[in-house]
């Protein structure tokens, strides 16, 4: 998922969770909820329903339309209130949802049995057309869709049977398995159709089959939902769920302290201290699959030149500014591509030893002051960098490099933007330039969010590839993308060398409720298995 946004500033999820954002992505806009436990010695549930619950985020959602919302604090809303086909559990395993099996025959072709008796929010029974519409409006380029990086190699979707739909590729894709889990949300076609272009909007919400119908929507206020009584699967504890939008950070923690909200993913990690010594309010802290990182866009002066790239990157005092950006809650990457991610595919050991043998540019301005003037611009430049306002650590992190810069010559001047507009900018996919980005996926595969970053696919409107690195050789492991580590780690070496991505961190996520409520289960590192709604409880 693209990550556009907080934890503290979440973000989008392109072919990817920013999820740029990604990212992100991501988010997308990254991102995610990632491994870990509640508080220690937290209360248990109950089994008492809650009439009413508000949970706060530092921005609303931009769409209830999985199509052109791509990003995390909009997946968040809705994945409360939309069914996708599968699921992801606590592991990274798929799992039954509107799909009750599935079969993959050959390596072009997934057939999915769908669930029988499921009704859409009006009542009407939800058909296999429906399902199948759902992912087709995607793929289709009128759309436009933000999640059409998720589907570049879709050839077809069918309904071939009353309760089965048939998906064929163009060629093998190692990331489809997880697509019914991660974008495909099935919304009535004939809702959808009847929308148009207003599909999400706050007339035209969506009708989906989830655990809570929107009652009211705004991309300024937030979104209403209320309990939908004939879902299919388990009840919801809350009756009425009110998502909010509180951008400013020590706000959100007084409102929570006054009871005015039960709860939040937007903690920023630099306040977490203050945070743990409100009274009445239980912290919780996962580790993400999301990567904070600077973008250098190498098809524009002066980042087309590698020295310059690499001057920057030896110019981020990277391990200094990890404890007062963070509290602690964070690690240093070396990749685009997470570390969890890496670790579940191929073990903790060999995850080091191939995040072990990247180049690194560790913070020296001795050397980056040698990389400039071995570039074509040795005389320094002048660059204004936009950072969205509810992403606090990027204001912080681009202060402390502009001051490193000012050393070498290069003048750096960060300039706040209010969210929705850098989310926009960031999709129009003009004057890249430098960007400070976060980026998440969404599933245990590393190679999520190597489509969405690199390549010339994504090169363009709607893509994350906001550093416009693309040439053959990238294009062809691109390409092998598949079970094998092995072009993967050739493409994080390729980033390391080139430069087109400076890694910077990987954040924990710092979520927070008051104590008489509890989440059960806790949040796990896949958003799309965790319907955060439904684990909302009122403690014993």
């Amino acid at each position: 998922m693209w990550e556009f946004l907080d934890k503290a500033g979440e973000a989008a999820m392109r072919r990817t969770r920013i999820a740029a954002v990604a990212a992100t992505a991501a988010l997308v806009l990254a991102g995610c909820v990632g491994t870990g436990a509640g508080p220690t010695g937290k209360r248990v549930a109950g089994d008492a329903d809650i009439p009413e619950l508000t949970w706060a985020m530092p921005g609303a959602p931009r769409s209830l339309d999985i199509a052109h919302a791509l990003d995390t604090r909009s997946n968040l809303a809705i994945f409360a209130a939309f069914d996708g086909l599968l699921r992801m559990d606590a592991d990274g395993e798929l799992q039954p949802a509107l799909a009750t099996s599935w079969t993959n025959p050959d390596p072009l072709t997934y057939v999915y049995k769908l669930r029988q008796g499921v009704t859409f929010w009006d009542g009407k029974p939800m058909t296999a057309e429906d399902v199948a519409h759902s992912l087709r409006r995607q793929a289709d380029p009128a759309e436009a869709a933000e999640t059409q990086l998720y589907l570049t190699r879709l050839k077809e979707v069918a309904a071939t049977g009353p309760d089965e739909v048939t998906v064929r590729l163009t060629t093998p894709d190692p990331m489809f398995k997880y697509v019914p889990a991660l974008v495909w949300i099935v919304q009535q076609k004939e809702y959808a159709e009847a929308a148009g272009k207003s599909l999400g909007s706050p007339e035209k919400p969506g009708m989906g089959t989830g655990p809570y119908r929107v009652t009211r929507f705004s991309p300024a206020d937030g979104v209403d939902f209320e309990r939908h009584d004939g879902y299919w699967d388990t009840r919801p504890k809350v009756a009425k769920l009110a998502y909010k939008p509180i951008p400013d950070p020590e706000a959100l923690r007084l409102a929570m302290m006054s009871g005015e909200v039960d709860g939040t993913f937007g903690v920023p990690l630099q306040d977490i201290r203050k945070w743990e010594r409100t009274a009445g309010i239980s912290m919780y802290y996962t580790r993400t699959i999301s990567v904070n990182y600077l973008s250098m866009d190498v098809t524009t002066a002066p980042f087309d030149d590698v020295h310059v790239r690499r001057a920057i990157a030896h110019s981020v005092d990277r391990q200094g500014l990890l404890d007062p950006l963070f509290g602690g809650r964070a690690r240093l990457s070396s990749s685009p591509v997470s570390s969890l991610q890496l670790e579940t595919m191929v073990g903790k050991e060999k995850a080091a030893e191939v995040i072990g043998s990247l180049p690194t540019y560790p913070f020296d301005l001795g050397k980056a002051k040698e990389e400039l003037a071995k570039s074509r611009y040795a005389g320094g430049f002048t660059v204004e960098v936009p950072y969205p306002t509810t992403q606090p650590w990027s204001r912080l992190l681009l202060e402390n490099l502009a001051r490193n810069l000012s050393t070498i010559g290069v003048t750096l001047v960060p300039k706040a933007q209010p969210d929705q507009q850098w989310v926009a900018n960031i999709y129009a996919h003009k004057d890249l330039k430098l960007q400070i980005m976060r980026a998440g996926g969404g599933t245990p595969y590393p190679g999520e969010m190597l489509p969405m970053m690199f390549g010339q696919a994504s090169a363009g409107p709607n893509g994350f590839n906001t550093a416009n690195f693309a040439d053959p050789e990238l294009e062809a492991k691109l390409g092998s993308l598949g079970e094998d580590v092995a072009p993967i780690a050739e493409i994080m070496r390729l980033n390391a060398e080139e430069v087109p991505y400076v890694p910077l961190f990987e954040e924990d996520a710092a979520h927070a409720l008051r104590a008489e409520r509890v989440f059960s289960p806790d949040p796990t590192p896949w958003l799309a298995g965790f319907n955060w709604a439904i684990a909302l409880k009122a403690a014993a």
